[in-house]
């Protein structure tokens, strides 16, 4: 991998070159060799892949699409399938789920917004979905200004699938 060292211990750089949307895809299907599945190209498209080893910004060493720990040395796929799983267990009717749905509970699930609103989680498990949407988006970093608009974005994505499913539930 780039920026990683003959030993895998990862090396971190300065000059951060992050790569976003389509062009964070085509760079994750090249390094890792085939086609990313739509759940994975929304992820890579959200979360975007950075071709070496940074500190993010909240100083924890960061390689490709935010993988980090045990991730960091391995290909985006692994750090995808275990966030895949967490969400899974997160929730009984996941195989009930539409594709659409999963696909934005997993960039929730990578990015941690799920493990940080369990009230929310709470509200899908009990197939209340409009009411999960909007506790998913009461929170401080939804709510404060300073807060990327990509971010922000994320978060009203998995809202709006929620309220989604919610209407055609009914």
């Amino acid at each position: 991998m780039k920026g990683m060292p003959a030993k895998g211990i990862p090396t971190a750089r300065k000059d951060m070159q992050v790569l976003m949307g389509d062009a964070a895809i085509r760079e994750v299907e090249r390094s890792e060799n085939r086609q990313l599945s739509d759940a994975e190209k929304r992820v890579v498209e959200v979360e975007g892949y950075v071709p070496h080893c940074y500190y993010d910004g909240k100083g924890i060493l960061t390689y490709g699409v935010g993988q980090t720990g045990e991730y960091i040395s391995k290909p985006f796929s692994s750090s995808f399938e275990a966030h895949v799983e967490r969400a899974k267990r997160r929730f009984g009717d996941w195989d009930t789920f539409p594709s659409y749905l999963k696909t934005e509970l997993i960039q929730s699930e990578y990015r941690g917004d799920l493990g940080l609103s369990p009230t929310a989680v709470k509200h899908i498990n009990a197939g209340h979905y409009d009411k999960a949407a909007d506790e998913f988006l009461d929170n401080a970093e939804y709510k404060n200004k300073d807060t990327s608009s990509g971010i922000k974005a994320r978060m009203k994505a998995t809202a709006d699938a929620l309220r989604q499913f919610h209407k055609e539930r009914k």
